[in-house]
């Protein structure tokens, strides 16, 4: 959760670098259809919010139990992160409105369907202590965690390396294998308990 949030949030701020200066550009040009810089803004987020939205709520009907049940736990947990990792690959070398846009489309609609509902199986095979101490602790440290560490990366890389849009695609995809990697263990940990029927002591 602690990578998945500094990734998914870094993601964020790219997504909103690109489309401020998108919109000037767009207005500066006479392209923007009469709208100021807030309102091409304000128009981009709420029909970028809206598709995510309804691609999350289809994910959720249609899909995410279907792959749970063929793929498993442990396979539903590594599709974000491949997803992510497929797309900041393209927002290294393809920075431009387009891109950012449908990369993070699909990283937050899959993030807000498949993969929430994949980490809350993760815990079926705890025990009720592990589950209602655990569990609170990742969701309100690490998830806090992961949006503080990317604020300080978005501090260090924007005052002290001057990073673009490019850069910090580019250090979110190693942040991305490290959370792959982080996935398979997780995965193979939890396949391993629930054949053994016992949760960790």
């Amino acid at each position: 959760m602690l990578f998945n949030n500094w990734v998914n949030t870094t993601g964020e701020y790219l997504l909103g670098s690109v489309v401020v200066d998108a919109a000037e550009a767009a207005v500066a040009s006479g392209e923007a259809d009469g709208l100021t810089v807030e309102e091409y803004i304000g128009q981009f987020y709420s029909r970028f919010y809206g598709v995510v939205n309804i691609l999350g709520l289809v994910l959720q009907l249609f899909v995410v139990s279907r792959i749970i049940k063929y793929f498993g736990v442990q396979i539903g947990i590594l599709i974000l992160p491949i997803i992510s990792f497929s797309a900041y690959n393209v927002l290294a070398f393809i920075p431009i409105l387009a891109a950012v846009r449908w990369a993070k489309t699909a990283e937050n609609s899959v993030d807000y369907s498949l993969n929430a509902s994949s980490y809350n199986m993760l815990f079926l095979p705890c025990t009720r202590e592990q589950k209602y101490s655990a569990k609170q602790a990742i969701d309100s440290l690490f998830v806090r965690v992961g949006d503080v560490a990317s604020a300080l990366l978005v501090f260090v890389g924007t005052t002290y390396f001057a990073l673009s849009t490019s850069g910090f695609a580019k250090f979110n995809i190693l942040l991305v294998i490290i959370w792959l990697i982080l996935a398979v263990l997780i995965g193979r940990e939890y396949k391993a308990l629930r054949a053994s029927g016992e949760a960790p002591r």
